[in-house]
């Protein structure tokens, strides 16, 4: 374990966090106190008015129980391989900054959807907690890093995915697949660009 913190800090260190605070949630934290963590750095509308910094930043750290265990179990593990690897593969400071992109790009353009008026229920105080922005992110972050051929289907399934199991709303899915499909596409972006730099550095 030592040893793969020091390997991937930024990775090791997420899910640490993540695993922490959902152990105080669960076992020590008042029922009453969980519910206003989850509340408080909740990506929607009045938190991101009131304190963006603190919901943008909170709500990545945040398990929902509303993602269902076997979402929020694959999104872990997507974190641990894609951004292990691309930590590897770019350095701790650069895979932080992608992900970072990929989970506060994803809220912002959720949020200007939801602003947009695009759904038929007021989503102003709606709880937007998790790890999967971080999860999509981190996974579009590896596409670059993979053979050429596999790079269109890849990328094809983390698009396809998130709108095939969504609800939607006449030609707009539900706020977190457009979440979703944002951080993939952020995370593929930055992850190539981040990946062209250090190859670049290195004469690769």
């Amino acid at each position: 374990m030592r040893d793969r913190f020091r390997r991937n800090p930024v990775t090791a260190g997420y899910l640490l966090a993540v695993a922490g605070l959902a152990l105080l949630m669960r076992f020590v934290f008042a029922e009453q106190m969980s519910a206003q963590v989850k509340t408080s750095l909740s990506t929607n509308a009045g938190n991101l008015a009131d304190h963006p910094v603190n919901a943008l930043l909170g709500s990545a750290f945040v398990l929902d129980p509303g993602d269902g265990l076997v979402f929020t179990g694959l999104a872990l593990v997507g974190v641990a391989v894609c951004l292990g690897n691309f930590e590897r593969e770019v350095g701790s400071w650069r895979a932080a900054g992608v992900v970072l992109a990929g989970h506060v790009g994803a809220t912002l353009v959720t949020a200007l959807v939801i602003a947009r008026g695009a759904y038929p229920m007021d989503l102003t105080r709606v709880t937007d907690v998790g790890v999967g922005y971080v999860a999509f992110a981190a996974a579009g972050a590896v596409t670059v890093l993979l053979p050429a051929v596999l790079r269109g289907p890849w990328l094809a399934v983390l698009v396809g995915y998130p709108l095939f199991t969504a609800e939607w709303f006449g030609v707009v899915p539900q706020f977190g697949a457009v979440g979703h499909v944002a951080a993939a596409f952020i995370g593929s972006g930055c992850g190539a660009f981040a990946v062209h730099r250090v190859y670049a550095a290195v004469g690769r």
